[in-house]
C-alpha cells in the first residue's frame, strides 16, 4: 500500500476526523453537513397560534417536554437548570446508542466532525451577517463553569499576580470563587449593588424603556455609578490610580441568575474599556434563545468598545440536554492570551481556537451533538415569535400572581417595581423570568434572611410547586420562569398555596 500526504492525520490527536479548523472556515456555499449514522428522529414541531391571548400555546409544547410530570408539578423554575425538549434528548440517546454500537468508529471518526457541525449549527443560531468571522469566534464547552474557570484562570496567569478582577455582588455565586481562587481575595473586587444601587433600578419608569435593554441608557447609569463608586473607594484605600486598572476584568452576568436583571452589557462594556481600559467578560448562561443575539453587534474584535468574551449555556432556555454551552471571542490577541488554555488541556491545545476546546477527555458528548437538533426545532417554530410568546406569557403569570397576593395594590399599570410587587420594573427583569414579591404576611419588611426563603420554598416544594424564593435586601420574592410549556395553572396553583402558608 502506498501511501500520500493526503492519507496522514488530519485532526488533533490520532483521530482519523477532518480537520475541524478547516470545517468552520469553509463558507456556507462549500461546506457540507455530515451525515447521521442513524435514522433522524420523527419530530412534530408545534406550530404558534397567531391568537394574541396569552398561553394560547401552551398545551401545543406540552408534548415537546412530555418527560414533564405536569400530573403532580408545578415548575416555575426553568431558570435553575433548564428542562430539555424531546427532540434533543431524543438525538442525544440515538448518539449514544451509536457510540455503544463501535467506540472506537465513534470517536476516531463520527464525533469531531459532528461536534463542527454542531458549532457551526450555533454559529447560525446567533448571527445573521458575519457568519465567516463568528465561525472561527466560536468553542464548544460542556458548561459556563468550564469556560469561566478558563477565563478567569488565564486572565490571571497572563495578566500576573496584581491583576484584579471586579465582579457584582449580584452575580453568578461560582463565578465570584473563582475569582477569589485565582486572583486572591485582595485582587477579586466586589461590587456591591444590592444594597445601595438596586433599589435604584426600581424607579427608572417604562416610559424611559429603550427596545435594546443592552443599551438602556437609565439601567446604564445605576450600573456605571456602582462600577464608579467601587474603583473610586479602591483607589482612595488602597492608593490605586485610575490607569493601574488597565487590563483588569470585569465580569458581568447579560441576565442576573438570582436577581433576574437584564444587564445593559453593551453600553457598560463600552463605557469600563473606554472609562478604565478593562477586559470584559459576559456570563449569558441565560441568553440563548430567550434574547437576540447578535453576536457581531455584541462581541469586539479588540478596535472597539464591544464586550471581549461571552459565554451562554445551551441546557437553560435553548433546552438542550445538559452538557452543552459555548464560548465565543473575535478578538485574536484574547484568543491567544487568555484564553490560549482550556480549564482541561488536552489533544487539541496547539491546533486552533475550537480544536483546543473541542476535546477535553472520554466523556459523553451527546448533549454538543444533539445542538444540530434543537436549532432546527426552533427555527422551524419561529424564534422572534417564541420570545414574544415567553415575555407575554410571563407578564400574565406575574398579573395573577399580584392580583392574589396583593389585590387593589396594582391594576397593571406597569408600576408593579415601584409598589414594590416586583424586583424591577418589567422592562428590566428579563423577558421570561422575574421576581414578584410574596404576600406581605410572608415577605418581611426588611428583617428576614436566606433561612426564611428556604422554609418557604421547602413549604411550597411540598405542595408540588417547584420555585426557587429568594431573599432580597430582607425581603422575600418568588424567581417564576416561563417558558412555552407553562400554563396559567401553574400560576394560579403557587398563588393559592402560597396564601395557605402561615
Amino acid at each position: 500500500m502506498h501511501s500520500t500526504d493526503g492519507d496522514g492525520y488530519k485532526s488533533i490527536g490520532s483521530f482519523h476526523s477532518d480537520n475541524v479548523e478547516e470545517l468552520m472556515r469553509l463558507p456556507d456555499d462549500d461546506y457540507v453537513a455530515p451525515e447521521l449514522p442513524f435514522d433522524i428522529e420523527n419530530v412534530q414541531i408545534p406550530t404558534l397560534s397567531p391568537d394574541a391571548v396569552t398561553f394560547a400555546n401552551s398545551g401545543r409544547f406540552a408534548n415537546s417536554y412530555s418527560h414533564l410530570d405536569r400530573s403532580r408539578w408545578s415548575f416555575l423554575n426553568h431558570g435553575a437548570f433548564g428542562l430539555a425538549l424531546d427532540v434533543g434528548l431524543s438525538r442525544a440517546h440515538s448518539w449514544r446508542m451509536c457510540l455503544e454500537s463501535q467506540p472506537l468508529r465513534y470517536f476516531d471518526r463520527y464525533l469531531l466532525n459532528h461536534l463542527a457541525h454542531s458549532a457551526r449549527s450555533l454559529v447560525e443560531f446567533v448571527e445573521t451577517e458575519k457568519r465567516d468571522t463568528m465561525r472561527e469566534s466560536i468553542a464548544l464547552l460542556s458548561n459556563v463553569t468550564g469556560g469561566m474557570n478558563a477565563v478567569i484562570g488565564g486572565h490571571a496567569r497572563c495578566h500576573g499576580n496584581n491583576s484584579k478582577v471586579f465582579y457584582f455582588d449580584i452575580g453568578y455565586g461560582s463565578n465570584k470563587k473563582m475569582c477569589q481562587a485565582y486572583h486572591g481575595y485582595e485582587n477579586a473586587i466586589e461590587i456591591p449593588f444590592e444594597e445601595d444601587f438596586l433599589p435604584l433600578l426600581q424607579r427608572i419608569q417604562s416610559s424611559s424603556c429603550n427596545e435594546d435593554n443592552d443599551f438602556h441608557l437609565a439601567a446604564t447609569d445605576v450600573f456605571q455609578s456602582a462600577l464608579d463608586a467601587s474603583i473610586y473607594n479602591l483607589m482612595k484605600e488602597r492608593k490605586h490610580s485610575k490607569q493601574s486598572l488597565a487590563g483588569s476584568l470585569l465580569l458581568l452576568d447579560h441576565i442576573t441568575s438570582n436577581t433576574a436583571i437584564h444587564t445593559p452589557i453593551r453600553s457598560l462594556a463600552k463605557y469600563a474599556k473606554e472609562e478604565y481600559g478593562m477586559i470584559v467578560a459576559v456570563d449569558g448562561a441565560h441568553s440563548l434563545l430567550t434574547l437576540p443575539l447578535e453576536m457581531s453587534n455584541i462581541l469586539s474584535d479588540g478596535s472597539d468598545g464591544g464586550v471581549d468574551i461571552y459565554l451562554t449555556n445551551c441546557h437553560k432556555w435553548f433546552s438542550s440536554p445538559r452538557g452543552a454551552a459555548a464560548l465565543f471571542c473575535s478578538n485574536t490577541t484574547i484568543q491567544e492570551s487568555i484564553l490560549r488554555q482550556p480549564a482541561v488541556v488536552s489533544h487539541g491545545v496547539n491546533d486552533g481556537f475550537l480544536s483546543r476546546f473541542l476535546w477535553d477527555g472520554c466523556r459523553d458528548y451527546a448533549a454538543e451533538l444533539s445542538i444540530p437538533a434543537i436549532t432546527d426545532f426552533w427555527d422551524a417554530v419561529g424564534v422572534s415569535e417564541v420570545r414574544k410568546e415567553m415575555k407575554q406569557n410571563l407578564r400574565e403569570g406575574i398579573r395573577i400572581l399580584i392580583h392574589n397576593w396583593h389585590p387593589g395594590v396594582c391594576s397593571g399599570g406597569g408600576d408593579e417595581a415601584e409598589a414594590g410587587l416586583t424586583l424591577a420594573p418589567l422592562h428590566i427583569h428579563a423577558p421570561m423570568m422575574a421576581l414578584v414579591r410574596l404576600p406581605n404576611h410572608l415577605s418581611g419588611s426588611g428583617d428576614l434572611t436566606s433561612t426564611d426563603a428556604k422554609r418557604v420554598q421547602d413549604y411550597l416544594y411540598s405542595c408540588n410547586c417547584e420555585v426557587p424564593v429568594k431573599c432580597v435586601n430582607g425581603v422575600l420574592f418568588c424567581r417564576v420562569s416561563c417558558h412555552l410549556y407553562n400554563t396559567p395553572e401553574d400560576f394560579e396553583r403557587l398563588a393559592r398555596v402560597a396564601l395557605n402558608i402561615s
